[in-house]
């Protein structure tokens, strides 16, 4: 049996009576086409399942950058925090992928019988063309491996070394976006309750966006940050007596079980008190109206892989001359644990 055809760019202009100079703009979002034209050649393209070709892309690459492209289908996918597919990053990174017309295959450094070095040499042979470096467990994290045939980027900032570009949700904004949220809706007892480990694998950028609002706003009560031990048995023990100490009117967190132990203890949200996420999760229980800032894991991923391909076109592999940093600020969902600003 013979494979199906791919779909090309000539294809989509034949059934839509363009040229395929039109089409291949419209693919491109280009501004010299107007947005009902790409509509229809977006349309178009989804309902026939057409793909871009990576190599006719990198190809493009080295008619412009006048480089050798060594390219593959591929894209590999370095497990890290979570062991498997269902990473609330990965999701979001095999469909852009796909939208580029590549592959994505997962591997694991920490496999038994796997190192780092044995990884690489497996991608190399495979004629993988990128690596996305997944979050890691553990802040600080250093692989001993050699990037000099690969492309690569990493998401958020656990992977120390080796030194690659970074995509990463804004975690300064995001929390001065709940800060604010709760401000304007008249709370000025704002505390802060997070995970000391969390704090770590973020570099503090959370703890020091809080900080600088509380300067912002000097009639909000300075209320020392809780950092707990990031274990369901162990929120309770920590946050109850914080809490009784303080008696603030306003939690921002990042970890549903806080709101579960407070309700376990008697309190009322968010007539007692409220509560605004700092880091939203699609994992977490759906009985719950959460306000708070969605972080977009699955755009996080996407984003992660329209910066790999980049690279990839633009032929630029190993170790950057100057680190990257990408961030994509989150999404402010109103949700019903606090009370909102009227307008």
């Amino acid at each position: 049996m013979e494979p199906p055809k791919r779909i090309t760019q000539r294809d989509l202009a034949q059934l839509l009576n363009m040229s395929q100079v039109t089409v291949s703009r419209a693919l491109s979002n280009s501004s010299l086409v107007s947005e009902a034209t790409k509509e229809s050649v977006m349309q178009a393209a989804a309902k026939l399942g057409y793909q871009p070709d990576p190599a006719l892309s990198s190809l493009n690459a080295y008619r412009r950058t006048k480089q050798p492209i060594k390219n593959g289908q591929t894209l590999a996918w370095i497990t890290g925090q979570e062991a498997t597919k269902s990473s609330i990053w990965y999701q979001g990174a095999l469909q852009q992928a796909h939208n580029y017309g590549y592959h994505m295959e997962t591997f694991s450094p920490n496999s038994k019988g796997m190192t780092p070095a044995r990884v690489m040499q497996i991608l190399h042979n495979r004629n993988v063309s990128g690596l996305i470096f997944a979050p890691r467990r553990q802040a600080h994290t250093q692989l001993n491996i050699d990037l000099k045939n690969f492309c690569a980027v990493a998401i958020g900032y656990t992977l120390q070394s080796p030194i690659v570009d970074r995509v990463i949700t804004d975690h300064h904004r995001n929390l001065m976006i709940c800060f604010q949220k709760l401000y304007q809706a008249g709370y000025r007892r704002i505390a802060m309750a997070t995970s000391d480990s969390t704090e770590q694998r973020i570099e503090g950028r959370r703890i020091s966006s809080y900080l600088y609002q509380l300067h912002k706003h000097p009639d909000a009560e300075k209320i020392p940050i809780l950092e707990y031990p990031n274990t369901i048995e162990k929120i309770p023990r920590a946050i109850i007596p914080w809490i009784e100490k303080w008696r603030p009117d306003a939690i921002l967190y990042q970890n549903p079980h806080v709101l579960s132990a407070c309700r376990d203890y008697g309190i009322k949200i968010p007539e007692d008190i409220a509560f605004a996420s700092i880091a939203l999760n699609p994992r977490w229980p759906k009985n719950e109206d959460y306000s708070g800032v969605d972080e977009l894991y699955p755009q996080i991923g996407a984003f992660a892989v329209d910066t790999l391909v980049a690279h990839i076109r633009k032929n630029e592999r190993g170790i950057p001359k100057e680190r990257r940093v990408h961030m994509l600020e989150g999404r402010w969902i109103a949700g019903s644990t606090m009370r909102h600003a009227k307008h």
